[in-house]
């Protein structure tokens, strides 16, 4: 199972299938062929979903399932949307559509983005969807709006000096209670590498049979992989997490200047930490149910202002699910 979580969450933070494959098999899952990694991600029963077609009368779709689910529905959806076109880098950098590629629309699809040339002669830019009825967007007015918004996520001066404190309090707290979960892990961690030691021993004696020695072989070494990994977070050094804070700290007071003065490929890396590469557009406001939660204080003005909307998760996968008349089709199974 944690294997299963693994596989979406690397996915999902960008690493290359071929990495996660690679993993996998360190993990033991080193059956069902090259696309198995592929077929554990698009199956909607590891999110409590049956996927049912349609029969006469009665429409198909994705259905709940009658157990537990084992990834999140919404991480889910998001590897759905992020496996159902496979990403290209054929993309030109353009300045006027700094949002080319990392915007989405409704639908789930990066928009493109070109110009269009008015009765004047003059060349106004746009982002579009690649599907027809869907997003066709004034990239004046899209950038005004983003802007907008991130003005209303700067934090005041007055704020920062509690979130100073706040935030070394917290590292200090945490690096405290990691000491001991950390002595716990390294402990967990050299008894499943006496038990692997152990089961090696068995093996190049002979005790055991080679399916024996598969099974178990990888059974602990995942339980040492992910044991090394949380050993490894937990080792976070404070003093340089207080100085990468004091560093930065003051850029929150004008995330506008922070977005605007940026390159185009700087602003992209802003909008998908940000937004953590949820940012949708629809009936002419900008969504998203993922947002750093610093920078949501003034959610609210945004949506009066008709800028963003932060939409609660269950919202807006309740809506995804919807999406197969908008271009999703889920996959088969």
């Amino acid at each position: 199972m944690v294997g299963r979580i693994h596989i979406f969450d690397a996915y999902l933070k960008d690493v290359p299938l071929n990495i996660i494959k690679l993993e996998a098999r360190k993990m033991g899952h080193n059956r069902g062929g090259n696309m198995a990694i592929e077929r554990i991600l698009q199956n909607p029963a590891y999110a409590a979903l049956n996927y049912v077609k349609p029969f006469k009368e009665y429409p198909g779709g994705l259905f709940p399932a009658n157990h537990e689910p084992i990834i999140d529905l919404t991480s889910w959806q998001m590897v759905q949307y992020k496996m159902k076109k496979p990403q290209k880098n054929r993309l030109k950098i353009d300045d006027s559509l700094p949002l080319r590629g990392v915007l989405k629309c409704h639908c789930g699809n990066p928009v493109s983005g070109a110009p269009s040339r008015g009765k004047s002669g003059k060349y106004f830019y746009y982002y579009k969807c690649r599907f027809s009825g869907h997003n066709n967007i004034s990239a004046t007015n899209a950038h005004k709006q983003l802007s907008g918004a991130f003005e209303l996520m700067s934090v005041p001066e007055r704020r920062l000096s509690d979130i100073r404190i706040g935030t070394e309090k917290a590292i200090e707290k945490e690096f405290t209670a990691n000491k001991q979960i950390l002595q716990d892990t390294k402990k967990q961690l050299d008894e499943e590498k006496s038990n692997l030691f152990e089961l090696e021993e068995k093996w190049i004696k002979n005790h055991i049979s080679k399916e024996t020695y598969d099974r178990w072989y990888g059974l602990f070494n995942e339980k040492i992989l992910d044991l090394n990994a949380k050993a490894q977070r937990l080792s976070g050094n404070t003093n340089y997490a207080s100085q990468l804070m004091n560093k930065h700290l003051h850029l929150l007071t004008d995330m506008k200047y922070v977005y605007e003065t940026g390159g185009t490929l700087k602003k992209q890396e802003l909008v998908k930490m940000v937004f953590d590469s949820n940012l949708y557009y629809k009936n002419n406001v900008y969504r998203t149910p993922t947002m750093i939660d610093i920078l949501s204080h003034n959610h609210q003005k945004m949506k009066d202002l008709n800028l963003l909307i932060l939409e609660k998760k269950r919202d807006f996968v309740m809506k995804s699910l919807t999406a197969e008349s908008e271009g999703f089709e889920p996959p088969e199974v």
